[in-house]
């Protein structure tokens, strides 16, 4: 009986294992493709030329978005890396591979688009090896959330729970106060999102609020889904890095309100609040209007961004006790 559990624990491992190695394979596959032919463009006059990956690093034809792609496909592979050696029950290294990789497809599959506009010219199009990498970057990115989902499969308990904050969340986005003309308002809709990450961690975290909610707020907003990296996954998934402070907030040895558990939940909040600016800066300058105006972006998007994380910081704060409270009744996994 104990050779038969222990065959079936190896068994699991073995199914990890797999799942990252692929993952890893599909990544260094995705970046090999990126050095076949990426974009067919026609210019204004009906001229085509074909477009690799010097050209696009190239002088006056720098891709910001397609970079980051690159980068972040690049960062994932360590990242998996190190989730195999170093990770056991937790999933925090693996969680962010996944957002590595999907952000890298994403940014693949918007580059084309984003190239015509600052080119100008008729058409743009994928070819071959940013179809593929795209292809790729996307595969690698469902395998690596597998990994990171059998390190820590979420239970019954927890996809009920994380669909009832997401609703919430959801409700929130439409009680708001309007700032400027493109789209931003000072709300409370990542607070549910904070509570899922102090809760469950930072996979449940990023893959509720960039994903689940950045979706269900992209499509009900009206503003297309061109700016979705941007806006919504960077913007509503940086809540879900309150987790990686969640052993130091809702560890066990937090029992009530404590001054550690206080200072790592505003430093949590100002870590989020970080990329979901510098997500809302890059969409101000990429899509409405803002192109090398940094500081006008800056200033625009921190007149909402600033006072969201405030309100949402004031009210997670007051709500500490409580949530440890409910984690000692309904104790969430480590």
């Amino acid at each position: 009986m104990e050779n038969e559990q222990i065959n079936v624990q190896s068994g699991k491992k073995t199914a990890k294992s797999w799942a990252n190695l692929v993952s890893i394979g599909l990544a260094v596959l995705a970046f090999v493709f990126l050095f076949l032919t990426l974009i067919k463009f026609k210019d204004a006059e009906g001229q085509k030329s074909y477009l690799h990956i010097w050209d696009i690093f190239g002088a006056g034809q720098f891709q910001f978005m397609f970079v980051i792609g690159y980068v972040l496909l690049i960062a994932s592979v360590p990242l998996l890396i190190a989730a195999l050696i170093f990770e056991k029950k937790n999933n925090s290294i693996s969680t962010a591979a996944v957002v590595c990789q999907f952000f890298a497809a994403v940014s693949f599959v918007m580059t084309p688009m984003l190239f015509l506009e600052s080119m100008g010219g008729n058409s743009c199009t994928m070819e071959i090896g940013l179809a593929l990498a795209f292809a790729f970057a996307l595969a690698a990115s469902f395998f690596s959330f597998i990994y990171a989902f059998s390190k820590k499969p979420m239970t019954v308990h927890e996809i009920a729970e994380d669909a009832i904050l997401v609703a919430a969340a959801f409700a929130l986005n439409f009680i708001k106060i309007p700032v400027g003309e493109t789209g931003g308002s000072i709300n409370l809709q990542l607070l549910p999102i904070y509570i899922i990450a102090l809760r469950h961690g930072p996979f449940q975290g990023i893959i509720a609020g960039g994903i689940v909610l950045g979706l269900l707020t992209c499509f009900t907003d009206g503003y297309g889904f061109i700016s979705f990296h941007y806006d919504y996954l960077i913007g509503l998934g940086s809540a879900g890095l309150l987790g990686f402070f969640k052993p130091l907030i809702m560890g066990k040895e937090q029992k009530s309100y404590n001054v550690l558990g206080e200072i790592f939940i505003v430093v949590g909040i100002f870590v989020a609040t970080v990329v979901r600016m510098a997500g809302a800066i890059a969409s101000s300058m990429t899509y409405y209007g803002m192109q090398n105006d940094f500081w006008g972006a800056f200033v625009y998007n921190i007149l909402y961004v600033g006072p969201s994380a405030l309100a949402c910081l004031v009210v997670i704060t007051g709500l500490y006790g409580p949530l440890l409270r409910v984690n000692k009744l309904l104790p969430a996994r480590d």
